[in-house]
């Protein structure tokens, strides 16, 4: 594959209020709008896709929301994400295909019978039971709510053959996701003692292993090779790898080390509300706030349940990518933590990183390496995908945070400054370094691009 574009954000914040006005960003169209045999593509009809509403499609993913978050580590729960959604925007386009699959084949699909009168029927049929059998297979815990959804949406649909036809695809999108994640090694902690030496990643300085235990075992760490898993939508885990770590005897790693120890401790006095609100408010896994982030958005801008199945189905390919690059990065290099750093400060053989034996960061630090920042990397994809798709960086959004500030809520007036409150976030609660969140959010923004260009195209009709 090729990439057809690329760009180089660097951290923008408040850029410009909602509006329509469009930023240009350089496309192919030969690449963007992929050829089909599909049966029934050239009597392709907008109009009766326009039709088709997006309240299924959103239904299914709050309700995928509701079961799985904060329910697992923030790596598995991205990858339900992803399976799910991609799932469901497969059935859908094997129903009437307009854009490419990620995994069902849509290339001999005879849509040629679908019409506004009857593409509510058979989509949701598909949609619903694509979504159904995946959350079932990936987190069994959701059968009961996952069954009654079905069986509500299943039962306000009239007995037809195209009803029959809309079960039976969303149960072959479901298992051709399935079986083509089936080589996936389980994302799981695994026994890691990690280095001794300055700068190097360790496990001994890790209070949250410490205050969470069976859940989080000592001397572990959390998918340390998750960069090996095959990708959902880019070439491999160390396509956009470009970048080392500071030194640890340079003055911009000094810089960063006395940064996150001012801002990033529990209850740090420098640090102020705005930061500690904004540090709070995006610690959520990225795969949840961004897919309600999809949502809000998919209703705001009216979007129909083809496009709202395609949005939500490349921004959680992004993410589930973004974790997948920056857990390569963090192998990689294996940079210890601040936590690990501060704590070891006198130990470094640096005379102006000054230590504290009880610096603790004001949430429990993750059992991962530190650089890239994998929230950077992922919230950085996002809004590279939302940017495109809407071939705009504005928004007008107020976004809520509901499992960490309830009734809080962020004024989001452009997907970058999105990106750069996600990525900053990690400095105020004491998880990263700046170089880290900096790096990761570039890189991030670079996958989401080449995500974008090159997965769940439009089909160029015949």
């Amino acid at each position: 594959m090729k990439t057809t574009f690329k760009f180089f954000g660097g951290l923008i914040f408040l850029i410009g209020l909602g509006s329509c006005e469009k930023d240009p960003i350089e496309t192919n169209d030969s690449q963007l709008l992929n050829s089909a045999d599909a049966k029934g593509v050239h009597n392709f009809n907008n109009g009766m896709l326009n039709s088709y509403s997006n309240e299924v499609v959103l239904e299914w993913n709050e309700l995928l929301s509701e079961s799985i978050d904060n329910r697992m580590p923030l790596p598995a729960e991205s990858k339900i994400y992803a399976m799910v959604t991609l799932a469901m925007h497969d059935a859908l386009n094997n129903v009437v295909p307009k854009y490419e699959t990620y995994a069902l084949d849509n290339s001999e699909v005879d849509a040629s019978d679908i019409s506004k009168k009857n593409i509510h029927a058979i989509s949701d049929a598909a949609v619903s039971q694509a979504a159904r059998d995946m959350m079932v297979q990936l987190f069994p815990a959701s059968t009961a709510a996952a069954d009654t959804r079905l069986s509500s949406v299943l039962s306000s649909i009239q007995d037809s053959a195209l009803k029959d036809r809309g079960i039976n695809i969303g149960k072959e999108a479901a298992a051709a996701v399935l079986e083509k994640r089936a080589n996936d090694f389980p994302l799981i902690f695994q026994t890691y003692i990690g280095g001794t030496e300055p700068g190097e990643y360790r496990v001994d300085y890790m209070p949250f292993l410490a205050a969470n235990p069976p859940i989080w075992p000592a001397n572990a760490a959390y998918a340390p090779n998750m960069g090996e898993l095959a990708p959902f939508g880019i070439e491999s885990g160390d396509q956009f790898r470009d970048e080392v770590p500071y030194p640890l005897n340079s003055s911009e790693y000094v810089a960063d080390y006395n940064e996150v120890k001012a801002l990033g401790c529990n209850a740090c006095p420098l640090r102020t509300e705005e930061q500690t609100e904004i540090g709070a408010f995006w610690i959520e896994s990225n795969a949840s706030s961004m897919n309600r982030m999809a949502r809000a958005l998919i209703e705001n801008r009216k979007l129909d349940g083809w496009e709202a199945a395609r949005l939500i189905g490349l921004v959680e390919m992004a993410i589930i990518d973004a974790y997948i690059a920056s857990f390569e990065g963090k192998d990689y290099f294996k940079l210890w933590r601040p936590v690990s750093a501060i704590r070891a400060g006198d130990f470094d053989g640096v005379d102006a990183t000054e230590g504290d034996l009880t610096w603790t960061s004001s949430f429990f630090t993750p059992p991962t390496a530190e650089f890239p920042s994998t929230h950077a990397y992922a919230g950085g994809s996002a809004a590279a995908v939302f940017k495109s798709f809407f071939n705009s960086d504005h928004t007008n959004l107020n976004l809520t945070s509901p499992y960490n500030l309830p009734g809080v809520e962020r004024h989001i007036t452009s997907f970058s400054q999105m990106s750069y409150e996600t990525a900053i976030s990690r400095i105020y609660i004491g998880y990263h370094f700046r170089h880290a969140v900096e790096v990761g959010e570039r890189q991030g923004k670079e996958l989401g691009e080449y995500v974008f260009a090159n997965n769940l195209r439009e089909l160029k009709k015949i």
